[in-house]
């Protein structure tokens, strides 16, 4: 399985953001265990990076992007994909990037907190729980086992 994050749950995740924390973090350790690919824009590493570093400041974040997003597979912004996004005139043009971002990769979905900034996308776009639930639907469930002490 393929997914494309949207910057707010790679930030709830590795930020601890509550009340999204929980599902971001089930959502991340697909890409972590390897149950699935996740991806992001390259162009949303600065845009992380800027927003860590208000809160954990400059060394730490850049701790955090390349240590703790080390799961993150990267997809490039090219020249065409900004020419074609802004001719679409979405109304976000970074949510436009992500969605022809996870096209190219095959993304099976986009996950994000803002289904519905994502009507246009040809990939369809879920928030963390609706991923959950059809994967639950199709008999994949993922839950945590607590390790013996």
């Amino acid at each position: 399985m393929n997914l494309m994050l949207d910057t707010n749950i790679v930030l709830d995740h590795v930020g601890r953001r509550e009340p999204f924390y929980e599902l971001s973090r089930r959502t991340c350790l697909l890409g972590i265990v390897g149950e699935a690919r996740t991806f992001v824009a390259t162009s949303m590493v600065t845009d992380l990076f800027c927003l860590l570093r208000k809160d954990f400041g400059s060394a730490e974040a850049q701790r955090m992007v390349q240590e703790d997003l080390g799961f993150l597979e990267l997809v490039s912004v090219t020249p065409d994909d900004v020419s074609e996004a802004l001719s679409q005139r979405w109304a976000d043009f970074e949510d436009c990037l992500v969605a022809r971002c996870a096209q190219k990769v095959g993304a099976d979905y986009i996950v994000t907190r803002n289904a519905d900034d994502y009507r246009r996308s040809t990939v369809r776009a879920v928030t963390p729980q609706q991923l959950f639930d059809e994967l639950d639907a199709r008999g994949i469930v993922y839950c945590e086992i607590p390790l013996p002490a």
